[in-house]
């Protein structure tokens, strides 16, 4: 058997329609809907009498590693996928990816994700471990001017036809299960990593630093909308997050001096943008040249946390 757990924040009808995919592919899964104190109603579709659906009102907004944590352990299957609401389960994904998960040696995996139109969400999908040199290319906006760059092909694992099963190191979150032995051991998602962002790969580091393997899982497929947190959030408070957590990361896993110098190269890329921003209509912007010049001040301003 094989829980399903769910974190949901204002995720509108998106919500109901990746639950709803679940009972229709994979009844036999229970589901733990850990709703962050959504305001927008999304949690209260209809529930059917014989559906194993639990929806866990959180209260507050705790954020995403602290309700993975408490939808994980308001249940007791062996097995454990995490799903984001924009997700839509396709016939024989759930069960795939629990079958996966039978070979002790494997301790998590990951489906393949694919947008509405079909198309295979490659470079988001899975991903190796970040590194110095991948976080410039991106913050230096290198991957956008010479996409071929080996850094960014290497990080985003570009030069793989993601159709077979293989050993990686890190699924996206939308679409991660895990053995619930393997949570138990690790306590599961670290929740300094709030509210959003690095916390999957923070577990699939410590996985893979425990001697586990990570699978991606073809067989197991999976609709993913996307971006639906990041309209709602915005551009600034987006990178205020995802960068802040980006250090937390490197300093955790690489120590302050690398992570020093990560926060530096996405101070220079603030920077970068803001002067593009500049030469751009402003409906193109995503954001004014003043926000990201508030982001490089801010970034530059700040200490390493504590690893």
């Amino acid at each position: 058997m094989i829980s399903v757990v769910i974190v949901n924040w204002n995720s509108g009808p998106l919500l109901e329609r990746c639950v709803r995919s679940i009972w229709r592919h994979a009844p036999e899964a229970r589901i733990a809907v850990a709703d962050n104190a959504s305001e927008d109603g999304s949690p209260d579709f209809e529930i059917p009498g014989s559906a194993a659906v639990h929806i866990m009102r959180l209260g507050r907004n705790a954020g995403f590693a602290a309700a993975c944590n408490a939808g994980w352990r308001g249940t007791e299957d062996a097995h454990v996928l995490f799903l984001n609401p924009d997700t839509e389960a396709l016939a024989g994904s759930v069960q795939a990816l629990a079958d996966t998960l039978c070979d002790p040696s494997i301790w998590a995996g990951g489906g393949s994700l694919c947008s509405p139109d079909g198309r295979h969400q490659a470079g988001f999908n899975v991903r190796s471990f970040p590194t110095p040199a991948s976080v410039a290319a991106d913050m230096l906006l290198l991957d956008e001017i010479w996409p071929g760059n080996p850094w960014t092909r290497r990080y985003r694992m570009l030069d793989w036809d993601h159709l077979s099963l293989r050993d990686v190191d890190q699924p996206a979150a939308a679409c991660l299960a895990v053995r619930r032995d393997v949570l138990a051991k690790l306590g599961g998602f670290d929740e300094a990593f709030h509210p959003a962002w690095f916390e999957d790969v923070d577990l699939c580091r410590r996985i893979r630093g425990a001697g586990g393997r990570i699978v991606f899982q073809p067989r197991a497929r999976f609709i993913h909308h996307g971006g639906s947190t990041l309209q709602r959030l915005g551009e600034e408070a987006f990178r205020e997050i995802f960068h802040a957590n980006q250090i937390r990361y490197f300093a955790k896993h690489h120590g302050a001096a690398t992570a020093a110098a990560v926060r530096r190269w996405i101070v220079a890329g603030m920077a970068i943008r803001a002067l593009l921003a500049l030469g751009l209509p402003r409906q193109r912007r995503k954001a004014s040249p003043g926000t990201y010049w508030g982001l490089a001040r801010r970034f530059s301003g700040r200490k390493e946390p504590a690893a």
